[in-house]
């Protein structure tokens, strides 16, 4: 396996699992791996999330292999056969959780371990929320601060409610503001639409299919009500998107891969542009400004 990785960002406590109650962790990591890769069979000792941060992969649960893509979520119950291949020839990068739910005397927490007890695992379109929650759980797993244990906590519970919600089919539900007139309200929908779908460089080709108008008519009524262009305004929030990254200490590499660029170049032509300054340099001064 060491052959086919590039990095791998692994943590694990198989004798001594890492306690952020009500949760226990067992491991958790991200992997980066050129094509060939395989994580060999084996059984799952705890229940396990993975996340597909890039690529394909034909991952077994149990006794049936799915074919999973960028953005998707799969589950893995505790005893069930798990093996993951890397597909088409790519490159596989991936993002994991194993866990055990070890108080359930609250609600939210009863409702997830029996949820995830009776789950017999799959594979789904991950909310978009997941890869942000799994990077604050590796941001904070060792300790940053004195929060950093209620961040990991509540980024696990986090990371489980939309796993569950992207397994029912419940993922990448949009904020409506509560407005009661027509096209006003469409308006609002599409900014909503936009501003959580940032990270989808393809979002506005999405429009027509999510709202039933042709693109020249959305355009047309958008730009006449938020007085800039659809395109404008998806630059913009995805340029916001792009600061709160770097400011929260992901490299520019991270950034550029999580943003859809095709290149660090490309990425930093496009950042530049809009912010006057490289995203090395942008994060350099943020740096800065905190200490």
């Amino acid at each position: 396996m060491a052959d086919f990785v590039k990095f791998h960002f692994d943590n694990g406590f198989y004798e001594k699992p890492k306690d952020f109650l009500p949760f226990s962790i067992i491991q958790v990591g991200d992997i980066d791996a050129y094509s060939g890769f395989k994580c060999n069979r084996h059984i799952q000792i705890a229940n396990e999330i993975t996340y597909i941060v890039r690529g394909n992969a034909n991952i077994l649960c149990g006794d049936k292999t799915y074919f999973c893509k960028t953005g998707d979520i799969i589950f893995n119950p505790k005893g069930m056969a798990h093996a993951i291949d890397s597909a088409d020839g790519h490159s596989l990068r991936y993002y994991y959780l194993t866990f055990d739910i070890i108080d359930n005397s609250q609600k939210s927490e009863q409702m997830l371990s029996d949820f995830f007890k009776s789950a017999s695992g799959g594979c789904a379109a991950a909310d978009r929320s997941i890869p942000h929650t799994f990077y604050d759980i590796f941001l904070n797993l060792y300790g940053k601060d004195e929060f950093s244990e209620n961040i990991v906590s509540d980024s696990i519970r986090k990371l489980l409610i939309y796993t569950l919600r992207s397994l029912k089919g419940q993922a990448n539900n949009v904020y409506v503001p509560d407005l009661r007139f027509g096209k006003k309200r469409t308006v609002a929908q599409i900014c909503s639409f936009i501003d959580s779908s940032v990270e989808d460089i393809n979002v506005l080709k999405k429009l027509p299919e999510k709202f039933g108008y042709s693109y020249s008519h959305i355009s047309s009524f958008f730009s006449k009500s938020m007085g800039l262009s659809l395109k404008e305004y998806f630059l913009m929030s995805r340029h916001a998107r792009e600061r709160e990254l770097l400011r929260s200490g992901m490299t520019v590499t991270a950034v550029a891969e999580r943003m859809g660029y095709s290149s660090i170049h490309v990425f930093s032509k496009a950042f530049s542009s809009r912010e006057g300054i490289s995203p090395s340099a942008y994060a350099e001064n943020s740096r800065k400004s905190e200490s």
